[in-house]
Formats: structure tokens, C-alpha cells, sequence
């Protein structure tokens, strides 16, 4: 997952009409979540005339004006253009909330159908209430169950995603990568690899804002300094949990009685703390912070996979592209055309020969 960031890619396009398809509970669910979508998306209001009226703050015109700046960066960059956050719900201030579940010795995942969108590995609420409600039902069927706030929203190009309040209070590196990262989504999208996408756009997002950082301020400037000293903290961070997933996973597909399964598991999540202290992390107060107040738990770490897989590799490719962007992008899209799986022609694409 992104460091800067958090997205919830939740498609509700079937609507009432697919509500027939589903049992009752399922309908329910996509019924009231269709219903604070609409809401959402009835609340837009268009930046260019929002800016036009005057009538914005200093701090809500810069930074609705620094959204247009990162968008336009990007289609400069090459990637595609699109009308997501063209739009400003300030007046929508619901809490989006992600729920995700595992068994409490696996990282299978608890996934949904739904009509369109299809298999889902995680449930999006706009009601807090109904968020713990169903982190209630998943935890009494003996599910681990990690309940997240997410500040940002989309619906991967099926409708405008509106910039929301909370997003105002975003730093600038966290709007250019968040930006980036969907319009890296629109430029390509392989169907049926959510890992893929997601890591890949994680990639692009990464380097393309810092790039903007670059333009902006140059080089040499404490902003870009900034971005690349936390960029470098949050490389070993990912590295930390990646080792930890890799050591839970054997844990969870060995031999060992459940009873020892579960000691372990305790013995390894306990051991965050210290691996923050003795990892290169220039600031660890910072991510001290983060493992001793948040819940680390097997969807928690679920997702963080979903979103940083294959990051050696995309990491390589980048290298052989010589860090252009765009023909990263293409090498990946021409790479990818017509493979069951992306991650094994991405890997056979950097191997030495």
C-alpha cells in the first residue's frame, strides 16, 4: 500500500438493478452504498468555478489549484488524462470506512461477489455504525478483521471521483502521488490483477511525483529532499513488512499444531517494534509511532501485499527504461498483452539472462 495514501476502490455500477441477483443482505448493502455514492457524487461542484467565485480560503484555493497543477503534470508526463477530481464535494463529510478480513493462521482473504465488479476482498461502508456492525458479524465467525478510515475514493474510472474535505488536508507529496497513482491506474489496467495494477500504479505514482517535486521546486531543493529522505524510510519500512508476511506465511503453511502457529504469529507481530529500531529508518519516531498505535494484523498485511508486489521488479524494468516513465509504461503494457500472469512476464522481462 502507499505510504502517502490510502485508496478505496469500491464499484457500485450495478445499482438497483443488480440487487435482484443478490441474497438479502447483499442487497441491502449494495442499495445503501449506491445510495451515500450518489450522495457524493450529487455534492460535486466544479473546481474551475469554485476558484472563479473568490470566495474560497487562501488554503482551499491552493490547494484545489495544486490538484489541477499535478493533473496537468501528469498528462505532460503522458499519462492519461481524466475528469476525476475535477470536482470538490466539500459539503459530503462522511466517514469511508474499509473492512477486510483473514483467518486468524492465514492470509486467505474473506472476499464478495458483486454484479460488475465481481470478487472483492474487502467491503467499503459510509456509515460507521454499519462498518463496526459488519466487523462484528466477520469477528463472531471467527475471521481477524483489520477496520480502516480512507480518505480517499474511487471507482476506477466509472464515474468523476470528486476531491473530498478530507483530501484538503493532504501534504503536497501525498496529493501528487495519490493523483498520479490513478492516472497511472487509467493509463493502463489489466483486467483480472489487482495486485498488478495496484503495484505497478504504485510505481509510476511514486516516481512521477517525485518528479513533480522536482519541477516545481528543482532538484536541489528542501522539498525534494524531503520527499526522498521519506521515500527512502518508507523503502525499508515495506522491507520490514515484507519480511514479516514472508515469515508468517511459512508459519501459517507449516506443520506445527495450531496452538504453535498462533504462538509465533504473537512472537512475530510483537517484534515490529524492534525491527523499526534496528532498520536504517532515518526517522523512527515516526514509524515507531505507526506500529505501536495502529492494528497489525493478517488483513492488515494482506492488503499492504495487494499493494507492493513485485516491487524488485517493476524496480528493474524502471532501470532499464532509463527512468522514463512513458516507456516504462509501454514496456509493462507490451510485456503484459495476452499473459494469464503478469507478475511471471514481468519476471521472465528483468531476468539475466
Amino acid at each position: 500500500m502507499s505510504p502517502r495514501a490510502r485508496r478505496l476502490g469500491l464499484l457500485l455500477t450495478g445499482g438497483l438493478a443488480a440487487i435482484a441477483l443478490l441474497p438479502s443482505c447483499g442487497a441491502r448493502y449494495v442499495a445503501v452504498s449506491a445510495v451515500y455514492q450518489a450522495e457524493m457524487l450529487a455534492r460535486r461542484e466544479s473546481v474551475d468555478e469554485l476558484l472563479a467565485t473568490g470566495t474560497l480560503s487562501a488554503g482551499e484555493e491552493q490547494r484545489l489549484r495544486l490538484f489541477q497543477e499535478v493533473k496537468a503534470f501528469g498528462h505532460d508526463l503522458g499519462l492519461s488524462a481524466t475528469d476525476n477530481y475535477s470536482g470538490y464535494s466539500r459539503t459530503w463529510t462522511r466517514t469511508i470506512w474499509n473492512v477486510s478480513a483473514c483467518p486468524p493462521l492465514s492470509f486467505e482473504p474473506r472476499t464478495w461477489w458483486f454484479p460488475i465488479v465481481g470478487t472483492v476482498p474487502y467491503l467499503g461502508y459510509f456509515s460507521t455504525e454499519e462498518a463496526h456492525t459488519a466487523r462484528v458479524k466477520l469477528e463472531n465467525e471467527g475471521y481477524e478483521v483489520h477496520m480502516r478510515v480512507v480518505n480517499a475514493y474511487s471507482t476506477l474510472g466509472w464515474f468523476r471521483d470528486p476531491i473530498l474535505p478530507a483530501m484538503m488536508t493532504w501534504t503536497e507529496p501525498q496529493v501528487a502521488e495519490t493523483v498520479l497513482h490513478e492516472l497511472a491506474h487509467a493509463t493502463l489496467w489489466i483486467p483480472g490483477s489487482v495486485a498488478f495494477n495496484e503495484s505497478f500504479a504504485n510505481v509510476v505514482g511514486q516516481a512521477a511525483g517525485d518528479r513533480f517535486l522536482v519541477h516545481k521546486y528543482g532538484r536541489d531543493s528542501k522539498q525534494v529532499a524531503d520527499a526522498l529522505e521519506a521515500d527512502a524510510d518508507w523503502l525499508v519500512f515495506r522491507d520490514i513488512l515484507q519480511g514479516l508476511y514472508t515469515e508468517l506465511d511459512a508459519v501459517y503453511t507449516g506443520n506445527q499444531p495450531e496452538p504453535e502457529k498462533a504462538r509465533r504469529k504473537d512472537e512475530l507481530y510483537d517484534s515490529l517494534d524492534d525491527r523499526v529500531l534496528a532498520s536504517a529508518i532515518r526517522n523512527k519516531p515516526r514509524y515507531l509511532q505507526v506500529v505501536r498505535t495502529q492494528t497489525w494484523n493478517n488483513p492488515r498485511l494482506m492488503q499492504f501485499r495487494t499493494y507492493n508486489t513485485g516491487e524488485a521488479e517493476f524496480t528493474a524494468l524502471m532501470a532499464r527504461c532509463e527512468g522514463d516513465i512513458p516507456t516504462f509504461i509501454t514496456r509493462v503494457r507490451e510485456l503484459t498483452r495476452g499473459q494469464a500472469d503478469p507478475f511471471a512476464a514481468l519476471r521472465a522481462a528483468v531476468a539475466v539472462p
